[in-house]
């Protein structure tokens, strides 16, 4: 892209990106409202604003008179973002199921789309195909005129070491869920492409639209099929050398854990051994076909005073309470979140961990709190993670030109 020009290319880039940054939360604002913001000279704030109009990012509104806000004299000119300059597309890779959600630059939703993947060891180009496939059914759902696709990000459930590549070799499952996904998207689409662990975008979610919000320090344990963590500490993600700092292998060592599987999949086996044994026939889950005992099952089950379903969820309750308890030794965290789409099943958990967290620590205990953002709680923060890429580099994208 052509850069400002103008032999103070420097200053001027500067100065756009301070006018850009107030400009980009507010409402329609006046020169004199960005006068005081950034202590620029008028002179300089309007010359930086038909530069950001020219660019595509700011657009000039109605002047007050014409709303009632003046009687006489000059009315003054207003400058407002222009939010639907481009989209960001977040996307959930997961390995049974791949949604996208597509949003305007405010984070307003305007096209979503999901595909099942089967859960079977699909090849590398079937799951590239399945997540590109699933991201332009999301961009088709968006209304007229076709959006500059501007970012996306995609998690996944493995860790990722810089923008796109999972580090850690041999892992064939980690392999499997990012097969070079980035380098696939954006070599086919043109887009600019970012990937993320799935745990790290939950936690950025929690912490732009959940019990994160002004929280310095918390994880957020996405809790379905595995066990991940997303590490927020003093205000920064935690990735670790590799991008493996939320992987929870080591959960293998812990006594009275053994491995990190999730909720929803303690849950399901551990109903579906129960039924199996002697003190199954009473339960009203052996009544179901033994597919649909699923976690939801379970946990409603238990809700109705099922006593094989509630000695289930206390068993998961009481190993989640070591699970929390080794991380909140581990990062000294104010909060840990239950997230998924287990998480509005949690609330009986979360009350057996608060219950239990006595037991491994004398003070400090965390928080324990069960996500409100539901199922797509990880493609939320990957629209979060594309926009902040898309903010911070928006000098450095030429928006299309709207005809």
């Amino acid at each position: 892209m052509e850069a400002i020009p103008t032999s103070s290319r420097w200053v001027r880039e500067a100065n756009a990106r301070v006018v850009l940054e107030h400009v980009w939360d507010a409402d329609a604002v006046t020169g004199s409202d960005l006068i005081a913001a950034t202590g620029l000279s008028r002179a300089t704030v309007h010359d930086v604003c038909e530069e950001l109009i020219a660019r595509g990012w700011v657009h000039e509104v109605a002047n007050q008179r014409e709303h009632g806000g003046y009687r006489k004299g000059r009315p003054a000119r207003r400058y407002a973002f222009a939010p639907r300059a481009g989209v960001v597309v977040g996307v959930d890779a997961g390995q049974h199921r791949v949604s996208a959600t597509v949003t305007d630059l405010r984070g307003d939703v305007r096209g979503r789309a999901t595909r099942g993947t089967g859960g079977g060891r699909s090849r590398s180009t079937e799951r590239q195909e399945i997540v590109s496939r699933t991201v332009l059914e999301a961009l088709a759902a968006v209304p007229a005129p076709a959006p500059a696709v501007l970012a996306v990000t995609v998690g996944v459930p493995a860790p990722v070491a810089g923008a796109s590549r999972t580090a850690f070799g041999g892992n064939e499952y980690w392999d499997r869920m990012n097969p070079a996904l980035a380098e696939h998207l954006a070599g086919r689409h043109g887009w600019t492409v970012l990937v993320d662990n799935d745990a790290n975008l939950a936690a950025l979610a929690e912490g732009w639209r959940g019990h994160g919000r002004g929280v310095r320090s918390h994880v957020t344990l996405l809790a379905g099929e595995r066990l991940g963590a997303g590490i927020v500490d003093d205000g920064r993600l935690l990735r670790g050398a590799h991008g493996g700092a939320g992987e929870m292998r080591y959960l293998g060592l812990v006594e009275g854990v053994g491995s990190a599987a999730g909720i929803a999949a303690l849950a399901r086996d551990g109903a579906r051994a129960a039924l199996a044994g002697p003190g199954g026939a009473g339960s009203v889950l052996g009544a179901l076909d033994p597919a649909a005992v699923d976690a939801e099952a379970v946990f409603a089950a238990a809700r109705d005073g099922d006593p094989l379903a509630a000695a289930v969820v206390g068993r998961v309750g009481q190993r989640m309470a070591r699970v929390v308890a080794t991380v909140a030794s581990i990062v000294d965290t104010e909060q840990v979140v239950i997230a998924g789409g287990v998480a509005d099943s949690c609330g009986p958990i979360v009350d057996i961990v608060t219950r239990e967290l006595p037991l491994y620590f004398d003070d400090a205990r965390p928080r324990v709190l069960a996500s409100r953002l539901g199922g797509e709680i990880v493609a939320l923060g990957a629209v979060k993670a594309a926009l902040d890429h898309v903010r911070r580099h928006a000098l450095e994208i030429a928006l299309p030109v709207r005809g």
